[in-house]
């Protein structure tokens, strides 16, 4: 925590959120938009559907990241279950699909205020 001397909050507040069930919790949907419109930003005079990503299109990015993310299966307790919402432990978009997903959350509200305030994300699957 040694950072925190060097942050420059200027009597501002530094805060810490604990969440809870954050993979299992997340709305897919929209973890899914903010990394479209990241990846894929509006560009004035292109309509949605013929902007790209790394040469693909929006639409077939999308559907690529549905694919991999709907019906997520997992074994417990010897058992084929199936994910039902957000997003599986274990499943390798889980904490990048998490990060992004804090990380917005972050710019939009919560690390804004009229006070000065650090905000700092950790994502962890334990």
């Amino acid at each position: 925590l040694e950072f925190l001397g060097d942050a420059g909050l200027n009597g501002g507040y530094f805060v810490s959120y604990d969440v809870v069930s954050l993979f299992a919790g997340m709305p897919l949907e929209g973890a899914i938009n903010i990394i479209i419109d990241a990846l894929c930003p509006g560009i004035e005079g292109v309509a949605v559907e013929d902007r790209v990503v790394n040469g693909m299109a929006r639409t077939v990015f999308r559907g690529a990241l549905n694919h991999c993310l709907e019906d997520d299966v997992f074994v417990f307790n010897g058992k084929y279950c199936r994910q039902m919402d957000g997003c599986a432990m274990g499943s390798p978009l889980a904490p990048v699909l998490a990060d992004v997903f804090v990380g917005r959350l972050l710019e939009d509200g919560i690390g804004r205020g009229e006070h000065d305030c650090l905000s700092i994300a950790f994502v962890s699957q334990n």
